[in-house]
């Protein structure tokens, strides 16, 4: 049965045959991988512990999540989906598995594919126990196609690989200087871009570099299906061993008139490639050292401080400050136990110590010997003390909000100094109260203090030529001479009573003494030895001619 046209128009696509390597130094898809981290991110030397191509094959044959593999899946899946956030070490798993299921669906051709089923097929749900549990050659696999679909897919890896080649999309607009290709030396440039072998010798066999480690890899024509690839070269010493080996097949000087063949002329380049990186990978390898030597101490530090011990509570143990020969057991030594305390209960036995000089001394009462409790001075009958919550009093400032009587208040303002003479000869009147004392018609008469009347003057409500107020009253008062001579008439200028206005918080004249202040009224008093009805009579004549008709003294 001879096959359709449509069967035998189809071609089959390249298969590579099945790699029977051991370790994942011996899979060109370490080279491939490594080289895409070294040339498009940077990955290399900022990841702590990737710093050549051993480091990395150590990650990917670790069962469990490692900072290294972590870091790179991080990496690979934000070129491809910028923004994604998923990327801690417990999810970063499932992460890369729903980023594969895109590209999956698509017809494109993945590492996956399957010629039976003609579609991808996704590795992901055999894997039970996620990506960094899975076999290292699986784990090549995956990140073989993450950097496939990068350099497809990714806009900013593209990107790169625009500007290092030249390829201009739109040729309509004006190239900015950031567009140009970058030169030789310049990470991004194409020479530095390209993953070119190193060499190769007579034997035609390829030797392959990614970095300035002294690892060295050799294969045959990659482009025939059964080409080989394997390491040769991860110490200096093996590196060293390379180069004597290239230097010993080198050929000999050609005759005169003759030409180098290519395959000779390829093989005394590639000697001198290796000479030349000798330095090179001394420098690199020192490098390595220092940056292990740092990682190295700081996890002895870490170490150091987590045996290290700190005192953060309070010991349970008293200290022992005794220097004996045979010391008790810690099973021996009391253990201290927290004592709660009462202040309401418990006797205070220190004494307060007074402070010897006048001002605080002078404020402060007797100091008890000792504290009673409240509760029990109630319980049998209470006493004078306990009456008074204020006696036992020690000098501290108490808040007047609580109940404390204005003698605990140390800092309070302090009293008016007393304005005349009868204010203090009266005491500290600013203290007192006023009170008030007789009534007379509406007006309140003072009894005490230095607004109080003399027996000689009567208050007025008000007076003629003078201004009515419900806060002063006039205390009028007859002229001493005239009353001792009360049969002789006086006249209108010479009888005129002297006027005192006296006010509830102020007993003082108008006239001022010269001292911002006013004089006391100093007029005698003639009362003792006038009668009533002549003392009536001489006033009602002294103060005919300055007082109101309306106005009637009897009635005050």
């Amino acid at each position: 049965m001879k096959d359709t046209p449509a069967e035998s128009s189809e071609k089959k696509g390249h298969i590579c045959p099945p790699s029977n390597a051991k370790h994942p130094s011996d899979r060109w898809e370490s080279l491939f991988v490594y080289g895409f981290i070294c040339r498009f991110t940077q990955l290399r030397g900022k990841v702590e512990g990737l710093n050549s191509p051993m480091d990395f094959e150590e990650a990917l044959l670790l069962p469990e999540p490692n900072p290294i593999m972590i870091q790179i899946l991080s990496r690979f899946v934000l070129n491809l989906r910028p923004g994604t956030r998923n990327l801690s070490s417990d999810v970063i798993s499932s992460t890369v598995a729903s980023l594969l299921q895109e590209y999956f669906k698509t017809p494109e051709r993945t590492v996956f594919w399957d010629d039976t089923l003609k579609a991808n097929v996704d590795p992901f749900p055999e894997m039970e126990t996620g990506f960094f549990a899975a076999d290292w050659d699986m784990k090549l696999k995956i990140l073989r196609q993450l950097v496939e679909l990068q350099l497809c897919h990714s806009q900013e890896i593209k990107a790169i690989i625009d500007r290092a080649w030249g390829v201009i999309h739109n040729k309509h607009k004006k190239i900015p200087l950031s567009a140009l290709p970058p030169p030789p030396g310049d990470p991004g440039s194409q020479e530095r871009l390209q993953l070119v072998p190193l060499g190769q010798d007579k034997d035609r066999k390829r030797y392959w570099v990614i970095d300035d480690s002294p690892r060295v890899y050799m294969s045959t024509n990659p482009w025939k299906i059964t080409a080989t690839f394997q390491t040769i070269a991860s110490t200096r010493d093996e590196y060293m061993a390379i180069l004597e080996k290239v230097q010993g097949g080198a050929p000999s000087e050609p005759k005169a008139g003759e030409r180098r063949s290519k395959l000779e002329t390829a093989h005394l380049a590639l000697l001198k490639a290796l000479q030349d990186r000798v330095e090179v990978i001394d420098n690199e390898l020192a490098r390595i050292q220092r940056a292990q030597r740092k990682i190295q101490q700081r996890n002895l530090l870490i170490a150091s401080a987590e045996l290290r011990e700190t005192r953060t509570r309070r010991r349970t143990t008293r200290p022992d400050y005794a220097y004996m020969n045979n010391p008790p057991s810690d099973d021996d030594g009391d253990e201290y136990t927290y004592q709660s305390q009462e202040p309401e209960d418990d006797d205070y036995d220190d004494r307060m110590v007074l402070d010897e000089t006048e001002n605080v001394s002078s404020r402060r009462s007797v100091v008890p010997s000792t504290r009673r409790s409240a509760r029990s001075g109630a319980t049998n009958g209470g006493s004078k003390e306990a009456d008074d919550e204020w006696s036992e009093w020690r000098g501290e400032r108490r808040s007047v909000r609580l109940g404390a009587p204005s003698d605990t208040q140390l800092d309070g303002p302090p009293s008016k100094r007393a304005k005349t003479e009868d204010s203090a000869v009266s005491g500290n009147s600013g203290d007192i109260p006023v009170q008030s004392g007789k009534t007379n018609g509406g007006l309140k008469i003072k009894v005490n203090g230095a607004g109080t009347l003399k027996p000689t003057e009567t208050a007025v409500e008000a007076v003629a030529g003078k201004k009515k107020s419900k806060f002063w009253y006039y205390a009028v008062e007859p002229i001493a001479a005239a009353a001792a001579t009360h049969h002789i008439p006086l006249a209108s200028d010479e009888a005129e009573p002297s006027l005192h206005v006296k006010q509830p918080s102020d007993g003082m004249s108008d006239e001022p003494n010269g001292h911002g202040g006013r004089y006391t009224s100093t007029t005698p008093s003639a009362s003792a030895s006038v009668s009533v009805s002549n003392a009536d009579d001489l006033h009602e004549k002294s103060t005919a001619g300055s007082l109101s008709p309306s106005s009637n003294m009897d009635e005050t």
